[in-house]
């Protein structure tokens, strides 16, 4: 995958630890998902993660602890924001029962399908607090 596929640049890091990959893309849009897992603790840095994203052009704008069905720092989120229900999405994907969470512009933009809202922070990446295992997700177009 070159660097010009949207998220591709991922497949560069750590690939012999990536457990899966799903990259969608079309002429409108499309997604990419990477999960990358390991038997041991502390095997994904989240300096060394976050360090890799910024390298290839992805500007970190937002970081959390997240813990599993503990959704209280988006309280103040309105629903109608459509940033903040692509966060949600991914967050309801996690597997992992305690999270560090990463919002990230990656260039690309994400509109909402059949009107007119996007969001520039369109970059996801979940780590596990043991940094056992991570997963990226990147949406953009329509």
């Amino acid at each position: 995958m070159l660097k010009t596929t949207p998220a591709g640049f991922w497949t560069n890091y750590q690939n012999g630890s990536i457990e899966s990959k799903i990259n969608d893309q079309g002429p409108w849009g499309g997604n990419s998902e990477f999960h990358w897992k390991s038997n041991s603790a502390n095997v994904f840095s989240t300096k060394e993660i976050l360090d890799f994203a910024i390298k290839n052009g992805w500007q970190l704008t937002d970081s959390l602890v997240y813990k599993r069905k503990s959704i209280k720092p988006f309280t103040n989120y309105n629903d109608k924001n459509y940033s903040y229900r692509l966060l949600e999405t991914f967050l309801n994907k996690a597997d992992f029962t305690e999270n560090y969470f990463f919002v990230f512009k990656t260039g690309w933009i994400a509109v909402e399908p059949g009107n007119e809202r996007e969001t520039n922070k369109n970059g996801f990446v979940i780590i596990n607090l043991n940094q056992k295992e991570f997963t990226v997700y990147h949406l953009w177009g329509e």
